[in-house]
């Protein structure tokens, strides 16, 4: 097709291509041909304007926390791709839209509601240490490689035991693997 070679445009065309083919490739349904074309509009900007990585390095490496560039960095692509998942899980395009729509109506700012409040409050917990274990771990290959390495054994053990506790206590309700259909 080309590659990069036949300037801007062809690079925007073989992009989208790209993509609209990996979104077929999840399933022949309009709502994977709308997530491949979505996916492929977050490298318009870098193909346009000729943007290399700016963040080709960790994120606050060498400090706690991330400085303001990477903190928005962070924001708008986690943004972007939770919202561009909305279509890839949606049983159809409509449903997908309609999720969005449901988003950034006005109960974007009201308090949800919860049924079990014990239960949604131990999640939130669950999911602050989660992340407060992956920041810290960051630098690792993975997050826990090297915590609690100079804890005394029996307490480091114990710790990986209640994290594998955790997984099958808070598993939740059985799912079919999402490639399961390939």
């Amino acid at each position: 097709m080309g590659g990069s070679r036949l300037g801007k445009f062809r690079t925007l065309f073989n992009t989208v291509v790209l993509f609209l083919i990996i979104g077929l490739w999840h399933g022949a349904h309009w709502k994977f041909v709308v997530y491949g074309f979505i996916n492929s509009l977050h490298f318009f900007p870098i193909i346009l304007f000729g943007q290399k990585r700016k963040f080709s390095k960790k994120v606050a490496e060498n400090r706690f926390f991330p400085n303001f560039r990477e903190t928005y960095g962070i924001l708008k692509t986690f943004t972007f791709l939770v919202l561009v998942r909305v279509f890839f899980r949606a049983e159809s395009l409509e449903k997908g839209v309609g999720y969005l729509s449901e988003i950034f109506s006005t109960s974007l700012f009201s308090v949800p509601l919860f049924e079990d409040r014990k239960l949604a409050l131990l999640t939130f917990f669950f999911i602050l240490f989660f992340l407060l274990i992956e920041w810290l771990g960051k630098n690792n290959n993975y997050a826990i490689e090297k915590l609690g390495l100079k804890w005394n054994r029996p307490l480091r053990w114990g710790f990986y035991y209640l994290l594998i506790f955790c997984i099958f206590y808070f598993y939740g309700e059985q799912q079919q693997f999402i490639y399961f259909q390939f």
